[in-house]
């Protein structure tokens, strides 16, 4: 199973819990976000985190195809 299948079924178990306890999908969606970046720094660093952040940001503004294009 590849990192992004176990990455998007975490996620459809918090919505599904998070429904469960009266939040909707987007409250749990920015929970997950704000959980994962605060993992993510604590375990890769400060610069590394704002350099991924930045990269997937990209892909909001239209710069980068992350969706074709995958480096990690």
């Amino acid at each position: 199973m590849s990192k992004y299948a176990i990455a998007n079924e975490a996620i459809e178990s918090a919505v599904t819990q998070g429904t469960g306890a009266g939040w909707d999908k987007s409250e749990m969606l920015l929970a997950m976000i704000v959980s994962a970046v605060n993992e993510y720094r604590g375990c890769a660093g400060k610069v590394a985190a704002r350099e991924a952040l930045v990269y997937e940001l990209g892909e909001l503004s239209g710069n980068i195809d992350t969706q074709l294009i995958r480096s990690r």
